[in-house]
């Protein structure tokens, strides 16, 4: 990489980069977990993105196994942790409305260069367990 001697320009070049990377990993709807038999079954037409496999998995939760609720349940306490965590960076980057958990997660994602690093932090560590 050349680096850059405009003031910003680096920073940007950097910050584009990251996006790219980020924009490269799997969503959650690829990611293999104990919910793909359900999400198979019963959300096989929901498109991915914006929250809505959860929904469908919420929408569907007496028809789950126990390893699904179960994974249910930690991503939902993960997503919480996260929300405290970022509190601050939610506030100033992600005006959702309503405020719905995994849209908030996404915008994290997409403003990750922006991020403190306690919070860039959590949602590295949300991110690489759901690869």
């Amino acid at each position: 990489m050349v680096p850059m001697h405009v003031y910003g320009k680096r920073f940007a070049l950097a910050a584009s980069v990251i996006a790219i990377v980020l924009a490269a990993l799997p969503s959650p709807a690829q990611t293999t977990t104990p919910c793909n038999e359900t999400i198979a079954k019963y959300c096989k037409d929901v498109i991915p993105g914006g929250g809505r496999i959860m929904k469908c998995l919420n929408d569907h939760r007496d028809d789950q196994s126990i390893a699904c609720k179960d994974w249910v349940d930690d991503q939902l306490k993960s997503l919480n942790e996260l929300m405290t965590m970022c509190s601050q960076e939610i506030a100033i980057l992600c005006r959702i409305d309503p405020p719905e958990k995994v849209r908030m997660y996404l915008c994290l994602l997409d403003n990750y260069v922006a991020l403190k690093a306690d919070c860039r932090s959590k949602l590295g560590e949300i991110r690489d367990r759901l690869k």
